[in-house]
């Protein structure tokens, strides 16, 4: 049985995603936020819910106890299986595809992108830089997906959607737009749509 849900984050691109896909999926939420500047995501509070102190973390009050789920990836298919097909086509071969179009942006342009902040914050700058242009190429080449649809993985939005909008919103003032119609038209109308407006600002 669905029970009350919390969202524990920060302002950042993995608990954003989170908010989106909840949001999307029309999925009511309370947002606890976790000052991570102050470190409160290393508190023994937090630690709880999450032994390796990160964010985002979902609790979910059931009758039967308290579920908690970490890691962003997992908070959004939690998303879509709650949601109906709102996130996720009925039809297999669709949602296969939606998986795959996800995957991609998780695999080939965030954690690359998250690579690269790693560096940065060791100091390696230019090596940073060279690995978020290969990041940005693989986000810049996935307009090949918007050829012919709407949407990343067809016509229907979908995680694959909410996977490329927030690591494109974090390149954005890189792209140069122009050079990318579909991309950009797609961008804008993504960024249109009240779930992810509301997500975007959920940690505001």
């Amino acid at each position: 049985m669905q029970g009350s849900i919390e969202l524990y984050g920060a302002l950042t691109g993995n608990c954003i995603r989170a908010a989106i896909a909840l949001d999307e999926a029309g999925i009511p939420y309370t947002v606890k936020r976790v000052n991570l500047a102050a470190g409160e995501q290393q508190s023994e509070q937090h630690r709880i819910l999450n032994a390796f102190g990160k964010v985002p973390v979902l609790v979910e009050y059931r009758n039967g106890g308290t579920f908690v789920l970490t890691q962003s990836n997992a908070i959004m298919l939690f998303a879509a299986e709650r949601s109906r097909n709102k996130l996720t086509p009925a039809d297999p071969v669709a949602r296969a595809r939606v998986y795959e179009r996800f995957f991609y942006f998780v695999t080939d342009v965030i954690a690359v992108s998250h690579g690269a902040f790693r560096l940065e914050q060791l100091g390696a700058s230019a090596q940073a830089s060279h690995i978020n242009e290969l990041a940005k190429a693989s986000l810049i080449e996935a307009e090949r997906f918007l050829e012919s649809t709407a949407f990343m993985a067809g016509d229907m939005f979908s995680l694959a959607d909410i996977a490329a909008f927030t690591i494109a919103r974090a390149f954005n003032r890189n792209i140069q737009w122009a050079d990318h119609p579909a991309l950009m038209r797609w961008f804008q109308a993504v960024a249109l749509r009240p779930g992810v407006a509301h997500g975007l600002k959920a940690f505001e």
